[in-house]
């Protein structure tokens, strides 16, 4: 599925093997447990995963380009008819498919690119995720300090569910587990309405 984003240079596509240095840069000026970069490898060959990346392409490349997330030909040919462009990777996410539940296992954004919604594109795109997949909700971890990201997740329509003791193995700290409700019209509704907000910037 090809989602375009009206009067914006900043395009949410699949991550590749290419994108894995920079993002183990973001992901290492983000966070201070940062995976290794093996990890995300492994990720990129695990069939239940999708990871994502939000990058920033040049005035060349033109307004409303396009977000190549399928597999297969499709989405070959995309990564083949950018591959000339200038990218900036500015985020990335990445996902697992659960049961009934696409489960989000990491959200990052570089720190400099940070207050420009990007966080909210990868959320959004998350969700493209759960639906396409006909799943019933979302659920993510967060750190019990990360005030900043748990006030991002409640304006996505997060709540706490529940707590991992000592889930943090850097402080062992606690997270918090935080869940969307049903993904139904009402949700759906609330879900489009920050996508025109966050698209048309």
């Amino acid at each position: 599925m090809a989602i375009t984003e009206r009067g914006s240079q900043i395009v949410i596509r699949e991550m590749t093997a290419d994108d894995l240095r920079e993002v183990h840069r973001i992901e290492r000026a983000a966070y201070q447990d940062a995976w290794p970069a093996r990890a995300f490898q492994e990720e990129l060959r695990n069939g239940f995963a999708q990871y994502l990346v939000a990058v920033e392409r040049d005035e060349a490349d033109g307004p409303g380009a396009e977000t190549e997330r399928g597999r297969g030909w499709r989405a070959a040919f995309g990564r083949l008819f950018s591959a000339g462009r200038r990218e900036r990777l500015l985020g990335f996410a990445g996902a697992w498919f659960m049961v009934d539940q696409l489960h989000i296992v990491t959200v990052a954004v570089n720190p400099p690119a940070q207050g420009r919604g990007i966080g909210h594109r990868l959320l959004l795109a998350c969700y493209d995720l759960a639906t396409e997949a006909e799943l019933g909700s979302i659920v993510l971890e967060v750190r019990e300090s990360n005030a900043r990201a748990q006030q991002l997740y409640e304006h996505f329509g997060f709540r706490t569910s529940g707590r991992q003791v000592g889930y943090y193995k850097d402080n062992n700290e606690d997270a918090l587990v935080m869940e969307t409700p049903r993904i139904d019209a009402a949700y759906r509704a609330r879900m489009e309405a920050l996508r025109e907000q966050y698209t048309s910037e």
